[in-house]
Parts: C-alpha cells; structure tokens; sequence
C-alpha cells in the first residue's frame, strides 16, 4: 500500500500550477524550446527533491529565482554565448515573497488547525503519524517499537492521513474555491419583465 507523502500532495497543489508561467519564463531565458523545457524540467525535480520543502512560502517566486540561476549557470559553462539573453537577465526581476501581516496570520491559522487535527487523532494512528512524520523515524521501527506488524503501522499512518486531510478539508475548500457570483433575481440588460 502506497501512503502519499506530504511533499507529493504539495508538489501537486503548490508546484505543478506553475509550471506554464515557469515555461514562459524559461523561453526567454533560453536559446530554444528544448532548452527551456529541460530548464523547468531541473526546476521541477529539484523542488520535489528539496527537504526544506516545507519552510518554501512562495513556490512560484522561489522557482523563478530558482530558474534564473540555473540559466545563468548554464551561460556561464556554454561555449557561445549569445549576449542577448544578459539583457533578458537584467529585466528579470522575481517578485518579493517577503509574507504579509495577512499571509503570516493565515499561515499560523493553518499551523494551529493542523496541530488541532493531529491532536483530535485517535492515540494510535497520532503515535504512528507524529513519529514517522513528524519525527521522520523509519515505519520498520516504529513498528517493531510498537509490537505491530509493518501492514498495521501503514494502515494506521495511512488512517491519519486521510483524518488530518478531512479535517483540514473545510479550509483547503475556503482558500481554492472561487465562489460564483449570485446573479439570484437580477434581470438581464434588455430583458422583459413577465406579464
């Protein structure tokens, strides 16, 4: 049984919707469209490679800054160099990631329900949870620590997972969902009144 890792689910929510500003990026700072690809492809990899994945506030900026080095590494070491691409290099500016007042009281929101849904976590699945990833400690010896069999201690890390998921459900729906503008009884411009 496969357990989704919480850089998976970030990397899919917080990264990949990137990726085609990233491509816009990159085919300005690149010499041709298979350069650019291999360039976010680096990104990419080395995003979901990061451990410090999780202190990362704006992936995007990040990335760009991320992007930015890599091409100029990638000039540095080429042979021939086309002077065109500096100019590019010197109007590429990455907006500042520096948080908020906003952004810094919503993301302690979001560690305080985290830590909330941790803790309403039936004892056995918070122990498994907390230690492997939380504590980073390896699934065989918890397991052993434990007394359980290593298909227990997944399903239990698995349980938590989908409870720590659910109960921050409500709030993940808040942040991404647009909601549709209520157009309840107006009446359309030119459109006749009902006799």
């Amino acid at each position: 049984m496969s357990v989704v890792r919480p850089i998976d689910r970030w990397f899919v929510e917080e990264v990949l919707p990137h990726e085609r500003d990233l491509l816009d990026v990159a085919y300005r700072l690149c010499r041709g469209t298979d350069e650019a690809r291999d360039l976010v492809q680096d990104v990419l990899a080395r995003m979901l490679a990061t451990e410090a994945w999780g202190a990362i506030v704006n992936p995007r900026t990040y990335m760009l800054r991320m992007m930015r080095n890599l091409a100029i590494d990638r000039l540095r070491r080429a042979k021939i160099i086309d002077f065109r691409h500096f100019v590019e290099f010197e109007n590429f500016d990455a907006p500042d990631d520096t948080p908020d007042q906003h952004r810094i009281a919503e993301d302690r929101q979001q560690l305080d329900d985290l830590a909330h849904a941790i803790r309403a976590l039936p004892d056995k699945c918070r122990t498994v949870f907390e230690r492997c990833r939380v504590d980073g400690q390896s699934p065989r010896r918890i397991a052993d620590e434990l007394g359980v069999s290593l298909s227990t201690l997944e399903k239990r890390l698995a349980r938590a997972i989908y409870l720590v998921t659910q109960a921050l459900e409500p709030r993940r729906r808040d942040t991404y969902e647009v909601p549709e503008p209520d157009i309840g009884h107006r009446r359309l411009a030119g459109s006749r009144k009902p006799h």
